[in-house]
């Protein structure tokens, strides 16, 4: 029977979300936004003959062995994790063996008994064998974004690859992966600092893994170093295939710039022109995507942008019905797939260049918004490096996305301009019952401290209400001892009952980008609303600051130079935070220090792409930085000279309130990037 994509496949195709077998063999999605019904193809292949007909071995026995280690697997996972099978509002039993699956592990048993010589088998002899047939090794790498030169930073965990590969992940923990043959993630690497320490580390993965695949999420500001880690990878093992990803590929994707600026034309909105772009500047977007250099073709098999759950499962399934074929190969048959990937939920496309049409093609997914209820929760357990939060003590931090997405639209941020550039909804909002089960499953994993990423998480009230209804009751059930938490959000976002609140139930920390005393509303869109309140902006900072120091709770704060503001108002700015600290409203370490730079998928990029004769910003090369603040570079809005000076303010006014700064180690810099300025 032909797939949705329309070609022959003779290994079982499953449906990635089961919620139920139906009485015509069919399973069907539980998703709202992917309704399809894929029929599974029992078929084993020309010229072979069923399962069941391929040995004598009891079958009873062997299907009685499979569901026992099944059962043991299942039992190793987290209480929490139990009582749900791919989200934790499905109502499915992990436990439940499917039938393709228990077809896969029962000719995985027969042949492993074959190979083993003996009808009982050795139990460890048998194991490794089934293993060695069943696996092959993929290794998963967050990209650094910055050396060991470099401070006033905390690079936290790689959430954006995490959610990437999470439904992925959660099929192999609980070992329903839909093909005969299952990757094995050997590491997922998330590395402080781009080192030699860590190539070596990349270096000794590869050689003793040989990885089939190797997947690198990266930001603009890594992205010279995700390409310096496919060439490290490439040179190591040649015909490993490398899948790049992260922020930096969604905003360099050419295809949903000239879509937006196609829905841009046809609308007669003023908030839609910055997205009307003329044939010049989607070209220069075309030169900033990975892939468009012969260089990065040499080192880059393919690239993924956008939603990448659902795509990311479908190309590790496409990858395991030939793990050891050609990277050639896999996109020939990426592209006979693009049928199966067109029916998948979420915005998402994989780029590949064909080396035959000399052109860079892709496949894409529905474009249906991703339901948030419906997907697992990232996986921690794999994770190089540790994550704890100095705010919290260093307890064992997890990171949590409530909510994805932001009200406002801030120039400089992403969210200015993903929901259009996409096509999906401005916020994608987790269900209070959703969350609460992740704060569950990582209370039982042992982590103490939570840090919710959400851009804004006070944003939604109704929501927020709900959410601290149920802390409470578990903070009840725990007799007052759970969770730590801490969260992002604006000035605008709270009011002295919901501070109160919040700290009671275990909040302590919240970090606000304030970015200056009176930034530009037209930078700062966030702003607009505290100033038709006829409210001025740092007026309500220090206010919300005094809210959260009377409550308990701690306040960190990003500051960002390069808006526009004058001289006089970035010492204002300095001035009011030193202020804030010395009144104990500011925690230590918690000032973090920014220089604007135009980052590809802001609305500040499009306005470069805007301006004819540009050209963008090119984060191939290589970021040289000052170290006290990670985005000052070569294509930031301020001139080295201006950097140094705010450095120079900011040690002497702010002192040890800057985020993890090291002043010894920025003047050995200074002195030798800029002697000048001695």
């Amino acid at each position: 029977m032909g797939s949705p994509g329309g070609h022959r496949q003779n290994s079982q195709e499953i449906l990635y979300i089961q919620i139920g077998r139906c009485n015509d063999g069919t399973y069907v999605c539980s998703s709202a936004a992917a309704r399809s019904v894929v029929r599974i193809v029992t078929g084993q292949g020309p010229g072979t003959q069923p399962a069941e007909d391929r040995s004598p071995q009891p079958r009873t026995e062997i299907a009685a062995a499979i569901h026992a280690r099944r059962r043991e697997r299942i039992d190793r996972l987290a209480a929490a994790e139990r009582s749900w099978r791919l989200s934790p509002l499905d109502g499915g039993d992990p436990y439940a063996v499917s039938q393709p699956v228990l077809a896969r592990e029962t000719r995985l048993e027969v042949a492993a008994r074959r190979r083993v010589g003996n009808a009982e088998g050795d139990g460890l002899s048998l194991a490794a064998e089934r293993h060695r047939a069943k696996h092959f090794p993929i290794l998963l790498i967050s990209a650094p974004h910055i050396e060991d030169a470099v401070s006033g930073t905390f690079p936290g965990t790689p959430t954006p690859l995490l959610q990437a590969t999470s439904v992925v992940d959660r099929l192999l923990r609980i070992d329903e992966f839909p093909a005969d043959r299952v990757p094995e993630i050997v590491a997922v690497m998330n590395p402080l600092l781009y080192s030699n320490e860590f190539r070596a580390e990349v270096r000794a993965l590869v050689t003793e893994h040989q990885p089939r695949l190797v997947g690198i999420s990266n930001l603009s500001e890594g992205h010279h170093f995700a390409l310096e880690i496919a060439e490290l990878v490439k040179s190591v093992r040649p015909s490993t295939i490398i899948l790049m990803g992260g922020q930096h590929e969604d905003g360099t994707n050419p295809v949903v710039y000239e879509r937006a600026s196609e829905r841009a034309r046809q609308m007669n909105r003023s908030w839609s022109d910055i997205f009307r772009l003329a044939q010049p500047g989607l070209e220069r977007v075309g030169r900033t995507q990975t892939l468009a250099s012969p260089d990065e073709r040499e080192i880059v098999d393919f690239v993924a942008a956008g939603d990448c759950q659902y795509l990311f499962l479908e190309f590790i399934v496409q990858l395991a019905r030939d793990p050891d074929a050609s990277a050639s190969s896999l996109k020939h048959r990426i592209k006979q797939a693009q049928g199966r990937f067109a029916v998948l939920p979420g915005s998402g496309f994989l780029f590949f260049y064909d080396e035959g049409r000399d052109l860079i093609e892709h496949v894409q997914l529905s474009g249906q918004p991703l339901d948030g209820d419906a997907l697992p929760f990232i996986d921690l357990g794999a994770l190089t490096h540790e994550n704890r939060f100095p705010v919290f003590g260093n307890k064992l931090t997890a990171q949590v996305m409530a909510c994805l997405g932001c009200k406002y639209a801030c120039a400089f941020c992403h969210e200015s301009a993903d929901h259009f550039l996409y096509g999906v909804p401005k916020l994608l909002q987790r269900s209070v019952e959703h969350v609460m089960a992740e704060l569950r499953l990582r209370h039982e994993q042992g982590y103490e401290a939570v840090f919710f990423d959400d851009s804004t998480f006070t944003q939604d009230r109704r929501w927020l209400s709900g959410f601290l209804d149920n802390l409470e009751r578990e903070i009840d059930v725990h007799e007052g001892g759970w969770l730590e938490w801490g969260c992002q959000t604006t000035i605008n976002d709270l009011a002295l009952p919901i501070v109160a609140r919040m700290s009671a139930a275990g909040c302590t920390y919240i970090y606000f980008g304030v970015e200056s005393a009176r930034p530009n509303p037209e930078m700062v869109q966030k702003t607009r609303r505290t100033l038709r309140a006829g409210e001025g902006w740092l007026d309500r900072f220090v206010r919300v600051s005094r809210w959260c120091r009377d409550s308990g709770v701690r306040v960190g704060t990003s500051l960002q130079f390069g808006l526009g503001e004058s001289l006089d108002e970035r010492e204002r700015t300095l001035d009011a935070v030193a202020a804030l600290y010395h009144e104990g409203c500011i925690a230590a370490g918690c000032v973090a220090l920014n220089i604007n730079a135009p980052y590809p998928g802001t609305e500040q990029w499009l306005r470069l792409i805007g301006e004819e004769g540009l050209e963008l910003p090119d984060y191939r090369e290589r970021l040289v930085r000052h170290p006290a603040f990670e985005t000052a570079h070569q294509f930031t809005a301020l001139a080295a000279s201006e950097i140094e000076q705010i450095h120079r303010q900011a040690a002497e006014k702010l002192g040890d309130a800057v985020l993890s700064v090291n002043f010894e180690a920025q003047e050995r810099w200074r002195q030798a990037q800029m002697p000048s300025s001695a």
